[in-house]
């Protein structure tokens, strides 16, 4: 027979602990209010975080159609997740665009978390949108191996994250104080860095985002081989992050024709 001994005392003394003297209401509120706050804040936190992050995701597909209105239709939202999402575009054909296969990617926060939260409470709110693309001509861009990096120096996460990519590289100083300051440039070759970034609207249009931008990558290797990332906060400014991104995409046609037809010679 099933021994019950190892149960009477838990059995027997549950009543009795709620029906000591000294335990009042007060006791009993206190007793179940921590665990209860947790419990609320986690579910809360599941709605609330989720319903937080699909409306920063939004508000950026609303703002990027109005700067991208030359470009696009429409931007549909895929892949979503409580920290995340791919916009993918239907692209308007009486424009001429100088990217093809173009996504924009959010890595968010994760606010349905509450070690996520109470983390970013001391270390800040990082959430990050991405614009990515290929050059207009796919073949060319498979002829060159160009690869070009521009991270600000204060990003040191970074930094330490592509290390071992970065170190394949070369240093790029390009002569311009403000810019060599601010960010570490990196590309295949010397020659090819600072042809590449001898564009003067290039390097404002780049000084220009340097509160938010978080890395600037060309590498036709990757694909997409064209990437901004970008941080998104107050001192974000997709007008100014559409022109670089066109920017950098008009270079590298302008530059990927030029050394075709050397090639062609």
């Amino acid at each position: 027979m099933l021994n019950l001994g190892f149960f009477e005392f838990p059995l027997e003394n549950f009543p009795r602990f709620f029906l000591q003297e000294g335990y009042g209401m007060i006791d009993y509120v206190l007793i179940f209010l921590g665990p209860g706050t947790v419990l609320f804040f986690t579910f809360y936190l599941l709605w609330a975080g989720r319903r937080k992050n699909r409306k920063i995701m939004r508000l950026s597909r609303e703002a990027l159609l109005e700067v991208f209105t030359n470009e696009f239709d429409d931007l549909v939202m895929d892949e979503m997740s409580s920290n995340g999402g791919l916009l993918l575009p239907k692209y308007k054909r009486s424009h001429d665009i100088p990217f093809q296969d173009f996504r924009v990617v959010f890595a968010l926060e994760e606010r349905h978390l509450m070690l996520s939260v109470i983390i970013s409470w001391f270390a800040g709110v990082n959430d990050y949108i991405a614009l990515e693309a290929n050059s207009k001509k796919g073949e060319i861009r498979s002829q060159i191996p160009t690869k070009i990096q521009i991270i600000p120096k204060h990003e040191e996460g970074q930094i330490k994250k592509h290390q071992d990519f970065l170190f394949t590289l070369e240093d790029i100083e390009l002569g311009v104080k403000r810019f060599d300051d601010f960010f570490l440039v990196k590309a295949t070759t010397q020659r090819t860095g600072t042809y590449f970034l001898g564009d003067k609207n290039l390097l404002k249009l780049i000084h220009n985002v340097r509160k938010v931008v978080v890395r600037i990558s060309v590498n036709s290797a990757d694909d997409p081989s064209i990437r901004i990332y970008a941080r998104i906060n107050k001192d974000l400014n997709l007008e100014r992050l559409h022109a670089l991104f066109l920017a950098l995409c008009d270079r590298i046609n302008e530059v990927s024709e030029k050394v075709v037809m050397k090639k062609k010679r």
